[in-house]
């Protein structure tokens, strides 16, 4: 399962940019996003301003903005 980070932009909700999280960094994903269920892990979610904090650490990568709308997404 790949999960990436998606920026949309605020004005024209185009995807503007995505963020890969490592494989490796699964059990911390899974916890940061309260999955119970191992399906949980399929479908995409809005990310609160927390959640983005923490994605940045956890990827190395300052991508915070308030220019854009941060969805987690997974793809197989």
């Amino acid at each position: 399962m790949l999960h990436e980070i998606l920026a949309f932009d605020k004005g024209t909700e185009e995807l503007a940019f995505s963020i890969e999280i490592p494989a490796d960094r699964f059990g911390q994903l899974a916890e940061l996003m309260a999955w119970s269920e191992p399906e949980d892990a399929i479908y995409e979610y809005d990310l609160t301003p927390d959640q983005i904090r923490r994605l940045e650490s956890m990827t190395g990568k300052a991508f915070s903005s308030p220019d854009y709308i941060f969805q987690l997404s997974c793809s197989a």
